[in-house]
């Protein structure tokens, strides 16, 4: 679970809380946006005894620690007192009105763990929302392919003010600008826009790609098995409809439901 809260530590600001568990061990870890980390990896049993010598009434256990610490969206208050180099860090939650708890004793990580958890997971980030955009794109221009099918055969709209217009990669990269950034920021955008760089960052990150079908919508129906098994069953003789006219394709029309005429 991630959060972020106001704490006092070197400065008072707002600071990123993070909790994991792995092989029976809760990581809690304190970072800031300059890049400054603090952590603790501490084994469950010891998490339960801190909580139980604060609290000898209450019968801790693993799966409140699951309800508390590691789910999402449970609100918790955050303290923070640094005793000489190290950061008595408690998280307090309240289930039922009933108070718990918990206890870290942080310290400051090293250059590598401070690349080991923040500064690849925020590039394996940008990597996967990078490849979610461009499959968005990719998806957005088949549908403006398929849209330009429809229209070439004649299909309309019948309420104009649903239709879009033909999507622009480039028009939508100039104009979406949700936030102004610094002029000195280094271009992240422009180095993932390079299939070389991005491969070298993947081989980095210790990822391996995932090959993504692009093909939905258009599989091939499976082929019927020619095979036999048991009694073939005797075929019903089909009886032969009249014929009827062929549709005018210039004619169609994609209607929306629950629309009235334009004349009312």
């Amino acid at each position: 679970m991630t959060d972020f809260c106001e704490l006092t530590l070197e400065t008072k600001g707002f600071y990123g809380v993070n909790f994991t568990k792995h092989s029976a061990q809760i990581t809690c870890i304190v970072f800031d946006v300059e890049g400054a980390i603090w952590l603790e990896v501490v084994p469950i049993q010891t998490l339960i005894r801190r909580q139980k010598a604060q609290n000898p009434n209450l019968d801790c256990s693993e799966p409140l620690i699951d309800q508390t610490l590691l789910a999402a969206g449970c609100s918790a208050s955050y303290g923070a007192t640094i005793v000489d180099d190290c950061v008595h860090f408690t998280a307090k939650y309240y289930l039922a009105n009933y108070p718990i708890t918990f206890q870290f004793f942080l310290a400051r990580g090293t250059a590598q763990e401070i690349s080991r958890h923040y500064i690849k997971p925020l590039w394996r980030t940008l990597l996967r929302q990078r490849a979610e955009i461009g499959a968005l794109v990719e998806e957005l221009k088949r549908k403006d392919l398929e849209i330009a099918q429809y229209q070439a055969e004649g299909a309309r709209l019948n309420r104009t003010t649903v239709q879009t217009v033909p999507f622009d990669e480039e028009t939508f990269r100039h104009q979406f600008l949700p936030v102004q950034l610094p002029q000195q920021t280094v271009r992240i955008d422009t180095l993932l826009d390079s299939a070389v760089h991005r491969d070298r960052l993947m081989q980095t990150l210790e990822l391996e790609p995932i090959e993504v079908d692009t093909s939905r919508g258009r599989n091939k129906p499976p082929v019927p098995s020619t095979q036999q098994t048991g009694t073939p069953t005797r075929r019903r003789k089909k009886r032969v409809k009249p014929l009827t006219a062929v549709a005018d394709v210039s004619k169609t029309m994609i209607v929306y439901e629950n629309e009235e005429d334009e004349s009312n």
